[in-house]
């Protein structure tokens, strides 16, 4: 179990609420790497469109605001939930709605920025921005459990992600400064359990610290090396 309270989450059952680009991106990345994935739709068209090009995806045409359907479909038993349909309120709403529900871990996307932190108040696990983050990021976050968050920084390519920092990863073994950690990224500050502290040469951080790094695209894989 994390520092934070949750459990790792082995992510075998995915359900996808919004049958758009990015969704039927991550519906056909994820397709090979989970046992079983469903994706609601709200337009019929569309997913008549989506069944012809999703061959292992259970494709449902109806509104994920509807309790009733999540409930008709099961989310209870679903490991993940993401849900990136156009609107910012669908996809909070029913995020939190699955969360309620037993869903482990909740993925919105948020275009508004002004409901970020509503969204995370109200227990969604985590925000994405479809305008910054690609859809193999998406993919690659939904299975991580060591990313907690990842948002983006207004106007600029640099990127925040929160950390929780596992026993005997490569961060946990000497001062920051002598750590080789990679020149495009910053370690900005670290939490301890209630306290919280700014990053300096001589900080040593310690298993399971929560801990936000500020980096560019370029030094994303260098930098997750550093919480394996």
């Amino acid at each position: 179990m994390s520092y934070s309270g949750k459990d790792n989450i082995n992510v075998r059952k995915l359900m996808i609420v919004g049958g758009g680009r990015i969704g039927e991106m991550v519906a056909k990345k994820l397709e090979n790497s989970v046992d079983y994935i469903k994706l609601i739709e709200l337009k019929k068209e569309r997913c008549e469109i989506l069944n012809e090009r999703l061959s292992k995806t259970l494709v449902i045409n109806g509104d994920a605001r509807n309790t009733d359907l999540l409930i008709e479909e099961d989310v209870n038993g679903f490991d993940a939930f993401v849900a990136v349909t156009s609107s910012s309120e669908t996809n909070i709403l029913s995020c939190v709605m699955a969360k309620k529900m037993g869903v482990a871990k909740t993925i919105a996307e948020v275009e508004n920025i002004d409901y970020i932190k509503l969204a995370e108040s109200m227990g969604v696990d985590a925000v994405i921005n479809k305008k910054l983050i690609t859809a193999s990021r998406i993919f690659r976050f939904t299975l991580s459990n060591k990313v907690q968050s990842i948002k983006c920084l207004n106007g600029s390519d640099a990127e925040v992600l929160e950390f929780i920092v596992n026993p005997n990863s490569l961060i946990t073994r000497d001062k920051i400064r002598n750590l080789g950690f990679p020149k495009d990224a910053i370690i900005g500050g670290i939490i301890r359990g209630n306290h919280s502290y700014i990053a300096l040469g001589d900080t040593e951080i310690k298993a399971y610290d929560r801990v936000v790094v500020f980096a560019l695209p370029s030094a994303l894989k260098k930098v997750n090396k550093f919480f394996l």
